[in-house]
């Protein structure tokens, strides 16, 4: 008679390992299957030209150097992701709020980018530009300002009353001063209605709050941004009408700082 080990005898488990080849097929099916999907999103999207940008329209250049906003453009559409993929020149995947940002940091007159996307390949680009209220002379370089007192661009420095021109002599001042402009714009606006034309406005070097407006009919206006401007206004109208029917009265300056007088030479 043979005695059997129990501990040397080997089970053969067929219905385990059946199931194990199965499992492991099953996955390898559903492993390859995902790839294949992923594969063919991938396919279509970024390599089969299915939204490819094709068309794109630009609208409302006027100060912007077309070309230069074509070059930023590319830029976006030509980026890469990882260094592979185009994936910006998809409709679908344009980076618009990035776009905009860029265009308004690199075009200082744009006031504001509207980008509207019409699949499958059509990209609306609408640019509003900043209205130009005159031009701002620094002691470096002049540019073109709006009401808002963002600059850009660089001006010829000239002088007349068909555009604002502000010469301001202050050392190391680049940007403007909104409530030193708002005086200047309501001056400016007002002197129009009382058909008085200024050439240009000049802040002094040390300027403690006096400005001078040079007339079309070359006399100066004296005016101080620390008293109520409205008011020194009002003062020059009246002052005016009484000297209108006064065929002498040819002054080199009107001097309206202290309030409710005037001065004149």
């Amino acid at each position: 008679m043979r005695v059997y080990d129990g501990k040397n005898i080997k089970f053969r488990d067929g219905l385990a390992g059946k199931r194990r080849r199965v499992w492991i097929l099953k996955t390898l099916f559903f492993v390859g299957l995902f790839i294949a999907v992923v594969g063919f999103i991938l396919y279509l999207l970024f390599f089969s030209g299915f939204l490819d940008i094709k068309e794109i329209s630009v609208n409302g250049l006027d100060k912007v150097n077309s070309d230069r906003f074509h070059n930023e453009l590319n830029k976006r559409l030509n980026s890469k992701w990882l260094g592979l993929l185009e994936r910006q020149r998809n409709v679908a995947f344009f980076d618009s709020d990035a776009f905009k940002a860029e265009a308004l940091a690199a075009f200082p007159e744009i006031k504001e980018v509207s980008v509207s996307k019409e699949p499958p390949h059509s990209l609306n680009i609408t640019i509003t530009e900043r209205e130009t209220a005159g031009v701002w002379c620094f002691v470096e370089v002049c540019r073109y300002f709006d009401r808002e007192g963002h600059t850009w661009g660089e001006a010829a420095k000239s002088s007349g009353f068909l555009i604002l021109v502000v010469d301001d002599l202050r050392q190391n001042v680049e940007t403007i001063d909104i409530d030193l402009l708002a005086g200047i714009m309501l001056i400016s606006e007002r002197l129009k209605d009382m058909n008085i034309f200024i050439n240009k406005f000049t802040i002094p070097d040390k300027f403690i709050g006096d400005l001078s407006a040079f007339t079309s009919n070359d006399y100066e206006l004296i005016f101080s941004t620390d008293s109520d401007i409205n008011s020194q206004l009002e003062i020059l109208d009246i002052f005016l009408k009484e000297k209108e029917d006064s065929s002498n009265f040819k002054p080199g300056y009107i001097d309206l700082r202290i309030s409710g007088r005037i001065y004149f030479k």
